[in-house]
């Protein structure tokens, strides 16, 4: 019996994990594991009003906080009846494809694409690609920027409300954003034609049920009042518990769906293959050229999927703007019900979210969210079990079925502090430093590398780390301009652990000192840092993987500034340390 296990999946959104139990030749049980803490939001919004749920709501998630928004929006309103003029429908209409365009972009590009190419992850990718690094960049600006104008912020904006908006964006703000829609396209053709041709194994494949939202009018689009299966069959979005039936496990924090007892996905596959036909324009002769049955049962191609809805996004963003430019701005529609109930759905970028709302006395009563990634996780347990037990049956090794079920879990893009809608703080790990520190030099030679900039406070602490070692006699020390001039490092310390040392923003107090892996860096967004630009280019993955990061959190790192008390103090622990 033996378990292989991904700790910590990197390049998705949250703390989460996947492990395989394998006795012999059988992999007997597969487990898609999320260790944030418990939901609480559905309990939060009780008491408040619906304009202070609004506000609420979007909190689950920074990343696609205008699908919560919207999902919330349209749920109040149907318990409030509240019915909105066409032009506000389509300014959410707008809001909500540029989030498609940012979130979309982000994935395929920064979190699939290094996975499919060969990289650790982006920063190692943009060495050989940059063009695609930069392209991806600017669509994700884009988005960031429609959602700006329209929500008013990039992240949490509050200009959308119950009833229409605060304020309409000028006729000068949509046409640069149309303008700019049209002179990407060229562009977003090619980032559909890239992910359509790549080449996703076949392994695992098997069929699934599909689920979306059925738009009117036999449109392909993001919002809907009916559910549409890949069965064909269709349900309100009222009956929504008829679909999503949510349970729990004892080993996830993520709650879990079930349709008539099997898995069902949602997401940007789910719609491609249950509307995909409806696509009109270039996105409608891609899907035509590159649609085919293995959409329907690899998980995979949700990369190529959501690509394809990137492309009909930036199609869309200019019609709706026509539209919008020949309507005058209407009043906000103030409503005088304080009860009701009433469910709403969008499709937010990693699938279908349902709200559902129960007012009483103008005050929320009752709360239901039911997010994507909690739809999808019996389909991500149930993929990587399928791939595990292929490889297995294959004579792979343990590494190649870890890799997969790694490919598998991100291809659904899973949001997990959606899944939960709990907010973490996230800290530097908390193992002890010292034994860690201790535990490396017992087993293996150690290389140290000095990082950050001289005469800028506290950032020029790893260099004047390096410096005094080099001092004291320890070998295998280097510094960062020393590996940018000459790549003989990572040729002549193939096999040995580095570490590298240097002030990093982990959100605790000065001088506090942390060692850590330096794959931590690349997927943790709380650590604040440049992610050492020169080091992906020369090394590999495995030299990667044995790296570690020995941080200082610093007090200030303002240019001409010297080094902090706090700072030296704690530099003369690791210096008493790496000696002893």
């Amino acid at each position: 019996m033996k378990k292989i296990s991904i700790e910590h999946l990197a390049r998705v959104e949250g703390s989460g994990g996947i492990t395989a139990t394998i006795d012999g030749y059988v992999v007997t049980d597969v487990k898609f594991f999320v260790n944030e803490g418990p939901r609480l939001i559905e309990k939060l919004v009780i008491g408040k009003t619906p304009e202070e749920n609004v506000n609420l709501v979007p909190r689950i998630c920074a990343i696609c906080s205008i699908s919560h928004k919207y999902a919330a929006i349209r749920a109040l309103e149907k318990a409030l009846s509240v019915k909105v003029p066409p032009k506000v429908t389509l300014l959410r209409e707008l809001m909500h494809l540029g989030e498609m365009v940012e979130s979309h972009s982000l994935h395929i590009y920064f979190l699939a694409l290094p996975d499919y190419l060969g990289f650790p992850s982006v920063i190692a990718m943009a060495s050989k690609f940059e063009f695609e690094a930069k392209i991806a960049l600017e669509m994700k600006q884009f988005g960031n920027h429609i959602m700006k104008i329209v929500s008013g912020r990039f992240i949490h904006g509050e200009n959308p409300v119950i009833g229409g908006f605060g304020k309409f964006p000028s006729r000068k703000e949509l046409v640069w954003i149309k303008n700019k829609a049209i002179q990407f396209l060229p562009h977003v053709i090619k980032t559909v034609k890239l992910f359509a041709e790549l080449n996703y194994p076949d392994c695992p494949e098997a069929e699934t049920l599909f689920a979306c939202l059925n738009p009117e009018q036999d449109e392909f689009g993001f919002v809907g009042d009916e559910i549409i299966l890949s069965t064909g069959e269709k349900i309100s979005v009222q009956d929504y518990k008829s679909l999503t039936n949510e349970f729990i496990v004892s080993h996830s924090y993520c709650k879990r769906s079930h349709y008539q007892g099997k898995p069902y996905s949602v997401g940007a596959l789910a719609r491609i293959n249950n509307l995909g036909e409806r696509l009109q324009g270039e996105s409608g002769k891609m899907f035509k050229k590159y649609f085919n049955p293995r959409w329907k049962k690899n998980p995979l191609y949700n990369n190529a999927a959501q690509a394809l809805e990137t492309l009909y996004s930036f199609e869309r963003i200019p019609e709706v703007i026509d539209k919008l430019l020949k309507i005058p701005d209407p009043p906000l529609i103030k409503y005088t019900k304080n009860e009701g109930k009433g469910a709403g759905a969008v499709e937010a970028p990693r699938g279908t979210l349902f709200d559902y709302y129960e007012i009483s006395k103008g005050q929320i009563t009752y709360a239901d969210i039911i997010t994507p990634t909690a739809q999808n996780a019996e389909d991500i347990e149930r993929y990587c079990y399928l791939a595990a037990q292929k490889l297995l049956e294959e004579g792979q090794e343990d590494n190649k079925i870890r890799e997969r079920m790694d490919l598998v879990v991100r291809s659904f893009d899973p949001c997990i502090s959606c899944s939960v809608h709990m907010v973490q703080l996230k800290k530097a790990p908390e193992e002890s430093w010292k034994e860690k520190l201790a535990s490396l030099k017992k087993t293996e030679s150690l290389v140290f590398v000095g990082v950050g900039k001289r005469n800028h406070g506290d950032d020029g602490a790893g260099i004047e780390l390096a410096l005094k070692l080099r001092e004291q006699g320890v070998r295998n020390v280097w510094l960062e301009d020393e590996i940018e001039e000459k790549n003989s490092l990572w040729e002549t310390n193939s096999s040995s652990p580095l570490i590298f040392l240097d002030a990093v923003d982990f959100g605790e107090s000065p001088g506090k000192i942390a060692l850590f892996p330096l794959q931590h860096v690349f997927w943790n967004s709380m650590l604040s840092h440049k992610l050492m630009p020169f080091i992906p280019g020369p090394a590999n993955y495995h030299q990667l993987k044995k790296s570690f990061v020995l941080g200082i959190q610093p007090e200030s790192i303002g240019e001409g500034e010297s080094i902090s008390q706090a700072i030296r103090l704690a530099m003369k622990k690791i210096l008493d340390e790496i000696r002893n």
